[in-house]
């Protein structure tokens, strides 16, 4: 058998040219599509949306202790919210 990238004559049972490296077959799997990245707008998004509903709620609310439960929540929501929202990491390849 011939290789089909270069010519080279190799053995019937080749997976891959030995001169060339190309395969002799197409995979039966296709590589996952590439992860699409995102960028900062979802997070300043989200804070711009927790900063607002902050501003119009929290001063409906009775001052002392439901305040500040008020102001905790505000404040893990934010802190979930860019944990969840922020921009993945590059996997290094080896």
């Amino acid at each position: 058998m011939k290789c089909s990238h270069c010519g080279t004559e190799i053995a019937d049972k080749a997976l891959i040219c030995y001169r060339c490296g190309e395969a002799t077959t197409t995979p039966k799997y296709a590589p996952p599509p590439p992860v699409r990245e995102r960028g900062p707008l979802p997070v300043m998004i989200a804070m711009l949306v927790i900063i607002a509903a902050a501003v119009l709620v929290m001063p409906q609310v009775p001052v002392g202790t439901p305040r500040q439960v008020g102001w905790g929540v505000v404040v893990m929501v934010t802190l979930l919210a860019v944990w969840r929202l922020r921009p993945a990491r590059r996997r290094r390849l080896r």
